[in-house]
């Protein structure tokens, strides 16, 4: 229960940070179901999307749902190593407005520590527009799980996910920079099925005069493995 407590304190934080720039807050639901089509090679399908509730801009300080996005994602993946795998992916995003494409390609590098696990992602992606130029990203995430029962993640226990991601992008000759930074709460049930819930914070437009913007987004996912 604590650690419900933190992630409060977290949400109550950034919303006193975000009062004098653009604030958006909603919900942000995912799933993934991944499963093994060789010894070295898996396939993972995942859904996200985005539901935004309040935006301080373009909803005049009220609540009103508004659908953002839906991203459906699948990859390719090839382990090397227990510890270094590589993927490639594509990815088809929902958007009022124009729906994009996008092809991804990451390297993760999983630490195991003496109580919790380090994982290093590295990732590249290109998103293709219709009439606008191609849109570049550069990614770092540094994720950490902390096992909330003894020094192992056993089946039917708990865990603390935090991450945080860095992202460069440019697009023609504009550039810009985002950072992710999220906590969760995870239910690790077995081998094969996880829960988190949590908060997932992002901030943006730091290079853009007078558009510094925060994004506030209450996460939940479920991860399939089969």
């Amino acid at each position: 229960m604590k650690y419900f407590f933190f992630i409060a304190f977290a949400f109550s934080t950034i919303i006193a940070e975000a009062q004098n720039n653009r604030f958006i807050f909603g919900f942000f639901p995912e799933a993934s179901l991944k499963y093994n089509i060789s010894e070295k090679y898996s396939i993972t399908h995942k859904i996200e999307s985005q539901h935004g509730v309040f935006d301080s801009n373009r909803l005049n300080d009220e609540l009103e749902y508004e659908h953002s996005l839906t991203d459906l994602q699948s990859f390719l993946g090839r382990r090397l190593s227990p510890f270094v795998k590589v993927d490639i992916g594509y990815q088809y995003r929902l958007e009022e407005g124009e729906n994009t494409h996008r092809s991804i390609q990451q390297v993760s590098i999983l630490q195991r520590e003496s109580y919790f696990r380090i994982g290093h992602r590295i990732r590249i992606d290109q998103t293709f527009f219709k009439e606008e130029p191609l849109l570049f990203r550069a990614r770092y995430r540094l994720k950490g799980q902390i096992p909330l029962q003894g020094q192992e993640l056993d089946p039917g226990e708990n865990y603390l996910a935090i991450s945080n991601e860095l992202i460069y992008m440019i697009q023609s000759s504009e550039d810009d920079l985002e950072n992710r930074f999220a906590v969760a709460y995870g239910f690790y049930f077995d081998d094969k099925n996880k829960f988190e819930v949590g908060l997932d914070y992002r901030t943006d437009d730091y290079l853009v005069e007078d558009r510094f913007r925060h994004r506030l987004w209450f996460k939940f996912g479920y991860y399939k493995s089969l």
